[in-house]
């Protein structure tokens, strides 16, 4: 059986069941879904792969979505952690810098640090001077959830 660069999309060459066509098997946090696409049905086995993929990217995002309406109320509001040198705000990827500039200003914000899909490594800041403290750190708690979720579920 060759193997395709389709992750969770598997090729089906059968004599003997006179079976042909392309697997979609997607498993997510215990659901499954299967489903062949025939050669015939599809119009041949480009036609077949194109529909397969399809199906495998829409379900992989239903499936997705309905996890993080699931798991979304267990989902830490605030995770808290001891505030030690490398935290100094308690909130899991929210931290706050105290930077000088060139010219002698200090430049004060939170800055959120996630992962996004690829795993590179991202970061974003929130100004005191243009939200204030307050502000900045609720804005850095709530932007840092949206990217969790946006990235692990």
């Amino acid at each position: 059986m060759p193997i395709t660069k389709n992750k969770g999309i598997s090729r089906i060459d059968s004599e003997a069941c006179r079976t042909y066509g392309w697997y979609v098997r997607l498993r997510y946090n215990g659901k499954s879904v299967a489903k062949l696409f025939s050669d015939k049905k599809y119009g041949g086995k480009a036609q077949a792969l194109m529909k397969a993929r399809r199906y495998y990217k829409k379900s992989t995002e239903k499936l997705k979505k309905e996890m993080l309406k699931l798991y979304s109320n267990k989902l830490p509001v605030k995770p808290i952690v001891s505030k030690n040198r490398r935290n100094n705000t308690g909130v899991v990827g929210v931290q706050r810098i105290d930077r000088k500039n060139t010219g002698g200003s200090v430049y004060r914000a939170f800055r959120v640090n996630w992962t996004d899909k690829s795993g590179k490594s991202k970061n974003k800041f929130f100004s005191f001077e243009k939200f204030g403290e307050k502000k900045a750190f609720e804005l850095a708690c709530k932007y840092r959830q949206e990217k969790v979720k946006e990235n692990y579920f």
